[in-house]
């Protein structure tokens, strides 16, 4: 074997090792950053922040599921298809270090509701959104519309809190990147949904982004 092909192998089997740690650590864009520059990379970036991971449970359910599990399982198949279509994402915890100055082209914030049986009517999901910010009104408006349609689930908008319209988030991430947050369902009365099918509601959040990204319209 000569020098230059052990040099070669030696050369790809690095890159190779790179790649790996690049997507373990939610940093697609560590490769990419080689030969695209900054701002081509953040037109391709999207943040994807998994409720209260790394922060507390959020809402916990009599058998012990937690929300912030839920969360995570749907982020991370965000995350997937969402790259699937060429787009550098990074998940990121509830209170991300990340979060602050974060530049993107959109990011989204999962979360859950109760899992405590409140009434009838505690079904559905809602968006919410910086009030100043048209493109955060955008991807809300795409999000809603796809969301409903791919999960079949209505738009629950008489259980918006505060929590939600001053999302602490809002305040953290460049005035520029879009962000929304979605609260995907009841954990009560939507579980066979966002526990059995994840799939569906990960389809649901990414199509809403994707249509926001493409500039289609949201009834399209």
């Amino acid at each position: 074997m000569t020098r230059g092909l052990i040099i070669l192998i030696f050369a790809l089997a690095i890159g190779g090792l790179v790649v790996i740690a690049a997507r373990n650590l939610d940093l697609p864009w560590v490769i990419a950053g080689l030969s695209l520059p900054a701002d081509a990379l953040i037109e391709r970036r999207v943040g994807i922040i998994s409720g209260h991971r790394g922060h507390d449970s959020g809402a916990v359910c009599d058998d012990g599921l937690t929300e912030a599990e839920v969360n995570f399982w749907h982020a991370t198949r965000v995350a997937d298809l969402l790259r699937a279509n060429g787009y550098l994402v990074e998940v990121l915890d509830e209170y991300d270090a990340r979060l602050k100055g974060y530049r993107a082209s959109a990011v989204v914030s999962i979360h859950a509701d109760s899992c405590v049986r409140l009434n009838a009517q505690a079904t559905g999901f809602k968006v919410a959104y910086p009030a100043a910010s048209e493109p955060s009104k955008r991807l809300a408006g795409c999000l809603t519309a796809r969301y409903a349609r791919r999960t079949g689930l209505g738009f629950h908008s008489r259980s918006i809190t505060r929590d939600m319209t001053a999302y602490h988030a809002f305040a953290k991430v460049a005035p520029q990147t879009p962000i929304v947050i979605i609260e995907t369902g009841f954990l009560f009365l939507d579980r066979q949904l966002l526990v059995r099918h994840p799939e569906i509601v990960a389809q649901g959040i990414a199509e809403g982004v994707l249509c926001f990204l493409r500039d289609e319209s949201p009834e399209t």
